[in-house]
């Protein structure tokens, strides 16, 4: 595998992470697979966005509900929650497919990347990673930005490498620990620019179809377009640099015996 900053001596130790080339992979990434995660944005996010544009609070309704309307409430919200967080994974596996292929030349289409992704271990990882930041958001700031960057590679893991929670959890923090403040330098200001996106997306799309609920659709749709390229790629660009970059590291490590040649020569 090549690491995206350049030829390097692979006894070499690994030199400081540079952010331009992080974001020329993500610019490759973008160029090469515009069509695969355009096409996929758009359909995935249209039909996400057809459940979450509902609004589950009627107001001018609310004191007319019954049994059969609180149901039907609870489950409306329970698939704006879980129906979004299968896309992300989804997407975010397809955007992965994308960057092997890229790459390595080695993919997997988009049937298939919808068979193979451990969506229960993805989530999980989701909703655990966001009860950590979370919980170190709320006591302190510090803390929350600390698990981020720690933990920003956990998805990559779980897709390319195939790793548990736990595991994943594990080597994201052994990948980023040497860099943790250059990775830092590009994981916290990518939070905020995703949510920029986002809400321009979302103001996007109240503004040319209004506060309705296709308003609320082609808002989704758009935060989401914006948005969801930016952070797997940039994410995957960290992920396959810093596994580039253990790897000349053990390549360094291994001592260098003379080849043993034929037997008997």
């Amino acid at each position: 595998m090549r690491a995206s900053g350049g030829r390097a001596d692979p006894g070499a130790a690994p030199g400081p992470l540079h952010l331009r080339p992080l974001l020329r992979q993500v610019a490759d990434g973008y160029r090469h697979n515009w069509r695969l995660l355009l096409g996929t944005g758009l359909i995935l996010f249209g039909v996400i966005g057809l459940v979450s544009a509902l609004d589950p609070f009627d107001t001018e309704a609310v004191d007319d509900w019954d049994g059969s309307a609180i149901a039907g409430l609870v489950l409306l919200i329970t698939a704006q929650v879980s129906i979004p967080l299968l896309g992300d994974v989804f997407y975010s596996g397809v955007a992965a497919a994308g960057e092997q292929r890229r790459r390595h030349g080695a993919g997997h289409g988009i049937v298939a990347v919808a068979r193979s992704l451990p969506y229960r271990t993805l989530i999980l990882a989701d909703l655990l990673l966001f009860a950590l930041v979370a919980a170190g958001l709320v006591v302190l700031i510090v803390p929350g930005f600390i698990v981020a960057t720690w933990f920003a590679l956990i998805a990559p893991l779980i897709e390319i490498e195939g790793l548990g929670v736990r595991a994943a959890f594990r080597r994201s923090r052994t990948l980023v620990r040497p860099y943790f403040w250059r990775v830092a330098g590009v994981v916290v200001p990518l939070a905020f620019l995703q949510a920029t996106l986002e809400a321009a997306g979302d103001s996007l799309g109240h503004s040319l179809l209004g506060e309705g609920y296709l308003g609320n659709w082609l808002a989704e749709v758009a935060a989401n377009l914006l948005a969801s390229p930016l952070y797997a790629l940039t994410v995957l660009a960290l992920y396959f640099e810093l596994t580039a970059r253990e790897e000349r590291a053990a390549a360094g490590r291994r001592p260098r015996g003379r080849d043993p040649g034929p037997e008997g020569g």
